[in-house]
């Protein structure tokens, strides 16, 4: 990345802090960074993560930094020219509270300002070789601006950086709207107007963290000696974040694709609905008794009919007895008529003379 195109980049990330192990303490119990002194400078603590450096940390004793900026997390913007940067703060208002300081190799400058609410801030001129340039891959996910007026903020950093909002979310109450700011479709933060709750010495800039599982976080920042200001709780894309307080009075912030909370209740509800399954199979042959009942009513109807068939029988054997005592009645007749027919051929017959 050249020095034109590190306009209004976040570059770096320095933990100011009163604990001597800053990286090697609390963030490496809640975040497994590692520490290491920096070979360029003595008392500085570069903090290392998985997939690189994640950025720095300065012990704060009796200086500028600790008067104006006090524990916290202090971000660095990147411009192309920290001179004429520092111009453009003082004619809108700002001022500088860590005068131009030239790093060691691989070099570039630094300077540290505080806006003219006094939100303080980094920026950051990498070498002309772009050596120490180059946006971070790191874990800080977002950055937060909380200003009493929050409007007039984001317009004296659009003068130094660029930014512009990008979009606009409604919060209501004493917070109004959320504004979300960037450079050209790029979001790269966000500002709210500071409600009232906050403590003084909350930080006008808050760093977010990305963590796999917010709820994990939250609970190794407790266990590690930290406090749990505000959440976890959702906010509008799906993704959850909590407000914490390192060990050391910093604030920070984490943010995650999910809750660990929520999983586990899932999980458990799972095996209930095969539990219920399995017993209402059991218990289904119970369910089909009363059917049975029906079924020892159907031969109990086809026995009544059994019962009743003999009946028509005897009725048909009966209309037979009564046809054959006809048929016998005029056999009877019909022979008695024969009988009389030849008595009275007999009697027309004559006899013959003896």
């Amino acid at each position: 990345m050249s020095s034109s195109d590190v306009l209004g980049q976040f570059l770096w990330h320095e933990l100011l802090t009163s604990d001597p192990e800053a990286g090697g303490g609390f963030y490496s119990k809640v975040f497994g960074w590692k520490a290491q002194p920096w070979d360029a400078e003595s008392g500085y603590t570069m903090l290392g993560g998985e997939r690189g450096p994640v950025g720095g940390a300065r012990v704060l004793g009796k200086d500028l930094l600790a008067d104006t900026v006090g524990p916290s997390w202090l971000t660095y913007v990147g411009v192309p020219d920290l001179t004429a940067a520092l111009e453009t703060v003082a004619a809108n208002g700002g001022k500088v509270v860590h005068p131009v300081t030239a790093l060691p190799d691989p070099g570039g400058r630094y300077a540290v300002i505080n806006d003219p609410q006094g939100g303080a801030i980094g920026l950051f001129e990498p070498p002309a070789s772009g050596g120490g340039g180059g946006q971070m891959a790191g874990p800080m996910a977002w950055h937060e601006l909380s200003a009493d007026d929050v409007e007039g903020a984001l317009a004296f950093y659009k003068e130094i950086f660029g930014w512009e909002v990008v979009a606009t979310h409604p919060m209501g109450g004493e917070v109004g709207d959320y504004y979300i700011f960037g450079i050209g479709t790029t979001q790269l933060g966000g500002g709210f107007k500071r409600p009232k709750h906050l403590p003084p010495t909350w930080p006008h800039w808050l760093v977010y963290l990305s963590v796999p599982d917010v709820t994990a976080a939250v609970a190794a920042a407790q266990a590690a000696g930290g406090t749990l200001l505000q959440g976890p709780h959702q906010v509008p894309g799906g993704h959850w974040i909590a407000q914490i307080v390192d060990s050391h009075g910093v604030p920070i912030a984490v943010h995650g694709a999910k809750l660990g909370a929520v999983q586990p209740k899932k999980a458990a509800v799972k095996p209930k609905p095969k539990v219920k399954t399995k017993a209402a199979a059991k218990a289904a042959p119970a369910k089909k008794a009363p059917p049975a009942k029906k079924a020892k009513t159907k031969p109990a109807t086809k026995a009544a009919k059994k019962k009743s068939a003999p009946k028509a029988k005897v009725v048909v054997k009966g209309k037979k007895a009564k046809g054959k005592a006809k048929s016998k009645s005029k056999q009877a007749k019909t022979a008695s008529r024969a009988k009389a027919a030849v008595r009275s051929v007999k009697r027309k017959v004559p006899r013959r003379a003896k």
